[in-house]
């Protein structure tokens, strides 16, 4: 009994690992398939900043080869990026482009939602895309090496846990789609997510550096949240993408202010 017990664990913890990394990532994934049962991407949340960690570690692991090949640092960046962007697909940055396209440009909440659903990206969304690439890049390029590692680790993590808030504040803005499917939250998963990116900084980053990150991070996340229930009355999946590269671009700026 206790063997099988075991066994249920683990197989519930090898789909939980495989539903969020299946989510966030493009990485090959069929040798956790094998030890996975009983997927469940509601109650995978509890890995969602883990998984944004391990992007973030990738992301420094490319930018560290650049600087190996004796790149300069803002080339480095851009590299890594293009890795990064290679690992998640994009599907964070896709978010952000279709969220600015329909916030910004639609008329009504109807006009909205539908150039949300959109494959196009029209010009508010072509420039969120290109100045969120081009701060990430400008901040790596700013890091100190020594900081390159926790910062990116703990960005990664935080922009994760910034769509559980979403979750956790606000209501689908409609009844079809992924956001609707992950709405609502079990409390458990939800309560170690949020505390991941906690322990993640004060393993990582110094004391004195803690705070700034995490309530610029918040605001941002709220502020958000404020705007897209103004303008359609709540979430969608392009609004937690969105708000995940902007949960992430906040912390790594007030690193790069800190660390610069």
């Amino acid at each position: 009994m206790p063997d099988n017990r075991h066994r249920s664990a683990s197989g519930r913890i090898a789909a939980d690992c495989l539903a969020a990394l299946g989510m966030f990532t493009r990485l090959p994934l069929q040798w956790l398939e094998k030890h996975a049962a009983d997927v469940d991407l509601r109650r995978s949340i509890w890995v969602w900043p883990l998984a944004g960690a391990l992007v973030g570690c990738l992301t420094a692991c490319a930018m560290w080869i650049g600087y190996a090949a004796h790149l300069p640092p803002v080339v480095s960046a851009i590299c890594a990026v293009m890795a990064q962007l290679l690992v998640t697909g994009g599907l964070h940055e896709d978010g952000l482009a279709d969220s600015a396209d329909g916030l910004v440009g639609g008329g009504t909440v109807e006009r909205r939602l539908e150039i949300m659903r959109d494959s196009r990206i029209g010009s508010y969304g072509a420039l969120a895309l290109g100045t969120s690439v081009a701060l990430r890049c400008a901040c790596m390029a700013s890091l100190p090496a020594s900081c390159l590692f926790p910062s990116l680790i703990l960005a990664g993590s935080v922009s994760r846990a910034a769509m559980l808030l979403e979750l956790k504040w606000g209501k689908p803005a409609r009844q079809d789609g992924l956001a609707s499917a992950l709405f609502s939250l079990a409390p458990r998963p939800l309560a170690v997510a949020l505390l991941t990116p906690l322990l993640l900084a004060a393993l990582l980053i110094p004391a004195d550096e803690i705070i700034a990150p995490f309530a610029i991070a918040l605001l941002v996340t709220f502020l958000m949240h404020r705007f897209s229930m103004k303008k359609i009355g709540g979430f969608t999946g392009d609004i937690l993408g969105a708000e995940a590269v902007l949960a992430e671009l906040t912390v790594l700026v007030s690193l790069t202010g800190l660390n610069g």
